[in-house]
Formats: C-alpha cells, structure tokens, sequence
C-alpha cells in the first residue's frame, strides 16, 4: 500500500466553516462595546468577567454618535460616569495589560478622566486628558505614594475620534494614538489595590468629568496586546475566542478536519496550571487560566481563575521547592480553604500540618470537567 505524507494544505474544517474569534479573549477584564437602544442606562460587559457598569448622573447610551455599531456611551460633563464593582480583575500587580478605548472630546480644557482606579492611593491607576488649551492623553500609575506618569506628545482636537491604547510590556508603558506609539516610561510598579473603578470622572468626586463619547472600551489584563506600531481596529474587538482556542480533530478518512471539542474527553484536559514564586512578593512565571494569585499568609495562597470551572469538584496537585529543577521532601500541598469555580485556596506544609513554608517554585495544576 503506497501511503502518502498528510500536508497541512489538506486540513480544512470538515463543514466548510469557520468562525473567527480573539485568541487573547479568556484574558480580558473588562469589554464594553456600548451597544444599544438611544438614551439606555445599562450595557453589558462582553468579556467572561461579566461586570456590572452603573450608570449615574446622565449617562447613557448614546445613538447621536459612534465608532461602531451604531451607538456609544455619552457623557454631558456635569457628574456623569460608570461605576464597577472591586474585583481582582483590575489588579494587574506588576504584570502586563492593556487599557482601550475610542474617544471624541466635545469641549473643555480641564482634567478629563477616563478610567479611575484607586489613583489617590497605594496600587492605582489613572487614564486622564491633560488641563490646558491644547489637551494631550496621560496614564498615572501610583505606587508606594509615589506617582509617575506620562503625557502623549501631541494634543488631540475636539469633536475627532481617536482611538488610544495604553499598554505595558516588561514594565514600560506605551501610549498609542490611532495605532502610533507618542510615548513611553518606566512604570513597573505594583497595580495592586483593592478598589472599585470609575469611567468618566474622577472617584469620590463630581470633578475631571469626561464631555463626548466612548466606545469599545477594553481591558486585557496579563498581555501587552501592542508591542510596535499597529493599525488601528477598524471593525469592533471581538466578543468571543471563537474557533481559536478549540480543539482541531482530523477525522476517520484524513480528508478533513472538525474544529469543536467533539471526542474530546474533557476530564483529561487541564484547566489550570501554574508556576509561581511564593517567596516575597507572590509572582507569576507561566501560567494557563490563572489570573492572579493571592498571597494569604505564610506558605498559604488563593489562586484565582481567569474562567470560572463547571464546578468546584475539581481535582488538583502539585510540587513545591527552592530548586527549579526538583521539590523538596518533606512538602506536603493542601486544600487550605473553601474552593469554588473560580478560586483554589492552597497551601504548603512543612514536615508537620500547620508548618507553613514559603517556597520558591511552586507548580500547580487543576483537572476537571
């Protein structure tokens, strides 16, 4: 029989179709394409966080303008925003992220905030217009109540869309407009308050209030998602991972493929796994479905999914060291705490239960349905 090598040309999905999705989606925190009926006072959050955005004052869901589909949150100037929810998704500790937004200023040379999260203390962020004639975009970033920040080089105009995304890569943050980098600074500090964020205005306060439009506003949190110079969307972000996280499963006859998860035993797929240091300050090597992990006290941690589990009857294990190349013996690693489907609390032993240790490598990976 002459059997011949399967060339990658041949594969092609087994019902003609496919569908295009974000293969960076599992990582957004937040995703607000603002679509909607004119003069609406709610709008969901698309990305698997599924936040609550509170409208207050008079903001709403606007149909007068748009970058895309046909409709934008508008703001009026005078004490309108949205307000979330304290959630460890806007935690990027020293990590990497991405914060997006299309924008249309329609008046005002005073402060205008974008996005607030617990700028005024330890851990925060802030994304705000420049106070003057000719305002520019800046990004704060406060840690140890010390801020740093900078300020995009050239001004915007009013009544003019841009699109502009702040982002970090190994600790530089980079603000892009309309897809050119205008600006960039050494900003490695922790991104680690617990606090609930505001879109529009400055927390606590009726001041810095946004006047114009946003639209498709988005977060991705661990992921630089622009590196270099870029163009700018020119369609909505995605609000799925389509078939691009799926399964590629050749069938019987080799003459084509299914995308899906068909024949797929699912209990044989990990749904987590991580590699962290849990010595100091508790940071992530690599990772999968992990979006961040809590450090709960001497040899104990809470590892949090970025999504959620079918259930809490999951199964996991792991080894734990101060060598990156073997465990230690004596380790033991134990359930410490309520698990659910979106959290494992765990901890390291020591010889004895109740001896807690603190370990440089620790691995952990998590199975179930």
């Amino acid at each position: 029989m002459n059997l011949q090598k399967l060339r990658l040309g041949q594969l092609k999905p087994a019902d003609g179709s496919t569908t295009v999705g974000d293969i960076y989606f599992p990582r957004n925190a937040l995703l607000l394409p603002f679509d909607g009926s004119n003069g609406a006072t709610t709008t969901s959050d698309s990305s698997n966080g599924n936040h609550t955005a509170t409208f207050n004052g008079n903001a709403q869901i606007s149909t007068a303008q748009s970058k895309f589909g046909g409709s934008s949150l508008l703001l009026d100037g005078t004490g309108d925003y949205l307000s979330f929810s304290a959630s460890s998704d806007w935690q990027f500790a020293t990590g990497d992220f991405t914060i997006e937004f299309w924008i249309r200023i329609g008046a005002g040379s005073a402060y205008q905030t974008i996005w607030d999260y617990n700028y005024t203390n330890n851990g925060g962020v802030l994304v705000q217009t420049t106070n003057d004639s000719s305002p520019k975009m800046r990004f704060y970033l406060d840690y140890g109540r010390t801020s740093d920040y900078i300020t995009d080089a050239t001004a915007f105009s009013l009544n003019t869309w841009y699109h502009y995304a702040i982002v970090r890569s190994s600790g530089t943050v980079t603000i892009y407009r309309d897809g050119t980098s205008t600006v960039s600074g050494s900003m490695p500090g922790n991104v680690d308050a617990s606090a609930s964020p505001t879109m529009g205005i400055k927390a606590g306060t009726t001041d810095y209030a946004v006047n114009g439009y946003l639209d498709d506003f988005r977060i991705t949190k661990g992921f630089a998602r622009y590196t270099s110079n870029f163009t700018a969307p020119t369609s909505a972000h995605l609000t799925s991972e389509g078939d691009v996280n799926k399964h590629i499963i050749v069938n019987s006859d080799a003459d084509g493929v299914a995308i899906g998860t068909g024949g797929i035993n699912q209990a044989r797929i990990a749904k987590a796994w991580v590699n962290f240091n849990g010595t100091g300050t508790v940071a992530i090597r690599e990772s999968y479905n992990v979006s961040s992990i809590a450090d709960d006290g001497t040899g104990r941690y809470t590892i949090n999914f970025s999504t959620a589990l079918a259930t809490a009857d999951f199964c996991f294990a792991g080894t734990a060291g101060n060598n990156a190349s073997t465990s230690q013996s004596g380790r033991d690693i134990q359930n410490a705490g309520t698990r659910t489907t979106t959290s494992l609390p765990m901890s390291v032993s020591y010889n004895a239960p109740g001896t807690y240790q603190d370990d440089s490598y620790i691995g952990i990976i998590v199975f179930g349905n």
